[in-house]
């Protein structure tokens, strides 16, 4: 799906270790990983995506392009999943440094980090250590992603990328709106794992 020399590819490279570096954020697949773990996890993907996807959805060249973001809302997987937890979605903290949206090769590479996260999501489901592992099929639908139409929702996806980003400049603006993504994904991670340790340290 991303062989070659075209423009996926060139998202892929130009972003993977920004991709590495946000991982390690995540910790849901450590063997001793814990369902406050999980919660922390949803929260800060739905605190992320909420508004990313909302910005997205506002964006009228993706649509003549023949990417439908508000078809492609995760937020809602994010609220039924932490629903199911016992957790109020309204009362989450947003993300108020998501990555601006303007030209269309740069709403693609935002795009892209979302989109692939859904790849990412299906291998995250079905190695989630056996602690967390009851929880399929009960609050992990923003990992399912598409389910069974993953694949092909990536496809139609990465031939929208291939139709439109067409000349160096295009890839290069869509791997800077990636890039600049995954830092603020980083960094949106990184305060949340600190005021979870600032909670632990209050409560002790």
């Amino acid at each position: 799906m991303i062989a070659g020399h075209g423009p996926l590819r060139r998202l892929k490279d130009g972003t993977a270790e920004l991709h590495q570096e946000a991982e390690l954020h995540v910790r849901i697949l450590d063997a001793d990983a814990t369902l406050t773990d999980y919660r922390r996890y949803l929260a800060a993907m739905f605190g992320y995506h909420a508004p990313l996807e909302d910005a997205l959805a506002g964006h009228e060249g993706l649509r003549r392009a023949g990417f439908d973001p508000a078809r492609r809302r995760k937020s809602p997987l994010l609220v039924a999943d932490l629903r199911a937890l016992g957790e109020d979605p309204g009362a989450l903290p947003p993300c108020v440094a998501v990555p601006p949206v303007t030209t269309l090769p740069r709403a693609l590479g935002v795009a892209y980090v979302l989109e692939g996260a859904t790849l990412g999501g299906r291998y995250i489901l079905a190695k989630l250590p056996p602690q967390l592992a009851p929880l399929r099929g009960r609050a992990t639908a923003f990992l399912a992603g598409y389910g069974a139409q993953t694949g092909a929702c990536w496809r139609a996806f990465a031939a929208v990328v291939e139709r439109v980003l067409v000349t160096p400049e295009a890839e290069a603006e869509a791997v800077a709106g990636a890039r600049e993504t995954f830092a603020r994904l980083i960094d949106w991670l990184a305060a949340q794992t600190r005021a979870a340790g600032a909670a632990l340290r209050e409560a002790s």
